[in-house]
């Protein structure tokens, strides 16, 4: 799971990868133009890359700690993901177009 999350990180920090973010593929192509899609990519990349970190962690401790390292960064991961996809919005990523 870390690995694939990490390839998406990658793929995320193209602008053409924005398509992939949720909820970004059901705007229509004229109001997309309106959006800076190299930061939204790269930001969602980031969020993308923490996620990896948390599950890591996790599996790491298991190995090296007990099972109860990796339950607590389930825990911690699925916090963080419902808190990311509640408080995600696209409006910080608007272009200014007032000159």
């Amino acid at each position: 799971m870390c690995i694939i999350i990490r390839i998406m990180y990658v793929f995320l920090l193209k602008d053409k990868a924005s398509i992939l973010i949720t909820g970004y593929y059901f705007i229509s192509k004229n109001e997309r133009e309106l959006y800076d899609e190299f930061k939204l990519s790269k930001d969602y990349g980031i969020i993308m890359l923490k996620l990896a970190l948390i599950l890591l962690v996790g599996a790491i401790g298991y190995v090296l700690i007990s099972k109860l390292v990796l339950w607590i960064s389930i825990v911690i991961w699925i916090v963080y993901f419902v808190k990311f996809t509640v408080t995600f919005r696209f409006d910080k990523y608007k272009i200014n177009t007032n000159n």
